[in-house]
């Protein structure tokens, strides 16, 4: 049992394995390498521990192993280009089924070797930009593990 936050690489894993229409999946530090949304090479995928909340559990022996359930929210967000028109229709036409696979390999996957781990459930999706050929999509995720001392 570990008190490290919960590990990213473990649904960058499973979109590698998973998605096969992707020319890549990074993490934070890949996305916040590109300064614009035309600069995103498609169909492209980057997740993002976006938070990890600690529930309260009552104070066991002092002592005592201690273990305490996070919840973890971590975001998804999917590049797509489209030339066809610049209004953005066809790009989202081009979105749903990388989309689609994406949510696929994710909603209900158990991320495997953690402690108390539930299935990843989605909680919301928006387009969050726009310019004419690439159009950027972002899932917010939520799942749960347990962390602290068995001894």
């Amino acid at each position: 049992m570990s008190s490290a936050p919960f590990d990213h690489n473990l649904i960058i894993e499973r979109l590698k394995d998973q998605v096969a229409v992707l020319e890549s999946v990074g993490g934070a530090a890949d996305f916040a390498a590109i300064k614009a949304v035309r600069d995103f090479r498609t169909p492209t995928a980057y997740v993002i521990l976006a938070e990890e909340t600690p529930m309260p559990r009552s104070s066991g022996a002092p002592g005592a192993a201690t273990r305490q359930m996070v919840q973890v929210r971590f975001g998804v967000v999917v590049a797509t280009r489209n030339y066809r028109d610049n209004k953005g229709k066809n790009a989202m036409d081009d979105l749903r089924p990388v989309l689609g696979q994406v949510r696929d390999a994710l909603i209900g996957w158990v991320p495997p070797g953690l402690v108390g781990a539930r299935d990843c459930q989605l909680i919301q999706g928006q387009a969050v930009d726009y310019d004419t050929s690439v159009l950027i999509w972002a899932d917010l995720y939520h799942t749960q593990h347990a962390i602290g001392r068995t001894s």
